[in-house]
């Protein structure tokens, strides 16, 4: 075998090119029927081992344009949109993702997201939609979880009793 090819071939192997790679992350959690409560509250350690996303890495959304189509006049109410990036790698934490005023340890809206590289990117997504009592105790949860293989730069719907939710994931 030449030498250049066997160089090509120890540089394509080297942990240099399998380094993880920035990915734009943007998703649409969204209602579209009657709330399914789920049987258990949200855990009280929702986010367990996930790292916030930080302000830093948040972007603006791009398709605010399907957004605005999931309006209640259409039976739809778009309860989270968020755009931000962050690297991707087979080690990587997963994120956590909150929305609204913060009642103990819950918020309104709160998920974590964790993503895997590959052909196809795994995610694993928990989200909970809570509602509060008047003295900011939780009431009730309503809960979407997946795992979902997602192609980079498409849309991707993911259907889950009343809530479903848009992502779209695309390398940076």
């Amino acid at each position: 075998m030449p030498r250049r090819y066997l160089a090509l071939l120890l540089l394509w192997l080297s942990p240099q090119v399998h380094a993880e790679a920035l990915y734009r992350v943007e998703l649409i959690l969204f209602r579209h029927a009657t709330p399914l409560e789920a049987s258990r509250h949200a855990p009280y350690d929702w986010a367990r081992q996930a790292l916030p996303l930080e302000r830093r890495a948040e972007r603006q959304p791009a398709l605010e344009h399907i957004a605005a189509r999931l309006t209640p006049e259409q039976g739809y109410q778009v309860l989270l949109h968020r755009a931000w990036q962050q690297p991707v790698s087979d080690d990587g934490p997963a994120i956590a993702i909150h929305q609204g005023q913060r009642h103990f340890e819950h918020y309104p809206i709160q998920g974590t997201l964790k993503l895997r590289p590959g052909r196809y990117m795994q995610t694993d997504m928990t989200f909970w939609v809570n509602r509060f009592g008047e003295y900011g105790q939780l009431l009730a949860s309503e809960r979407l979880t997946q795992r979902v293989r997602l192609v980079p730069g498409r849309l991707t719907y993911i259907d889950h009793d009343s809530l479903g939710l848009l992502i779209e994931l695309r390398r940076l």
